[in-house]
């Protein structure tokens, strides 16, 4: 597994909250987490990491968290880390590859929820570089169609401003794709439809309470659809569709 350690926090400077961790105390921490993981000290160097991203959050630090797990034998734990990085920078080539070896230690073997034949071409295309990629897009786009209407109204001679005009709503089709795409990127960031099992055994039932009938089971590190939550129940869904309720507390989503 490539270890990237060294750049996690050069990467993840966007968004300091002083009043919660300094980045002096960031970097001093990070570094403490390197040291540790190159001396084979991978339960230190997870403690330094996971105090940062609190206050933090980058793909390369969540790589960084699902390596210091995984070597540490909790594979549910670093599957969870994995896929929260993928969130943050979707078809990323080392995450993937990483999740794929972690996913190959669970148990429960489950149909993949499908996707648009470009795989993972599509999604790093469409959750961008970071986060707020999109976004920064759709503010070029905004400027780009008000100073193209604007040449548009002042530009004297009927070719010219028929050009400033189809330039002008070329930028603002770009402005809508960028303002949809920076939506469901938004989107995506805080509304957590997924969860990984965290327990060794659950036993996922037909309603939201202990005794009744038992649909199925699942194991540690499985990936599954969060639907709604009922009073310390949590409703999950397979990919094949398969709805059923397990106790909040066997997962944690992603």
């Amino acid at each position: 597994m490539r270890i990237t350690l060294a750049i996690a926090f050069a990467t993840i400077v966007a968004g300091i909250s002083s009043s919660a961790m300094s980045r002096v105390e960031a970097d001093s921490l990070v570094a403490s987490g390197l040291r540790a993981y190159a001396a084979g000290d991978h339960a230190a160097a997870q403690v330094a990491l996971d105090s940062v991203a609190h206050v933090f959050n980058s793909a390369a630090l969540q790589f960084d968290l699902g390596n210091c797990w995984f070597k540490l034998g909790d594979v549910s734990r670093a599957i969870l880390h994995y896929e929260r990085g993928l969130l943050l920078q979707p078809g990323d080539a080392d995450l993937l590859a990483n999740l794929a070896l972690a996913n190959d230690q669970v148990k429960d073997r489950l149909a993949s929820d499908g996707g648009p034949v470009l795989g993972a071409t599509w999604a790093r295309f469409r959750g961008g570089d970071d986060p707020d990629q999109w976004s920064r897009r759709a503010l070029f786009a905004s400027l780009l169609f008000f100073a193209l209407l604007c040449a548009a109204m002042l530009i004297k001679g009927r070719t010219p401003r028929r050009a400033s005009w189809i330039l002008a709503s070329g930028a603002f089709i770009a402005l809508l794709i960028c303002i949809g795409f920076a939506s469901m990127r938004h989107d995506e960031l805080i509304r957590s439809e997924h969860a990984i099992i965290m327990e060794p055994k659950v036993e996922v039932r037909s309603e939201p309470r202990t005794g009744t009938k038992v649909l199925f089971v699942l194991h540690k590190g499985t990936k599954v659809a969060v639907d709604q939550d009922a009073e310390g129940w949590t409703e999950v869904r397979l990919p094949s569709g398969i709805v059923g309720w397990m106790p909040t507390g066997s997962l944690e989503r992603i």
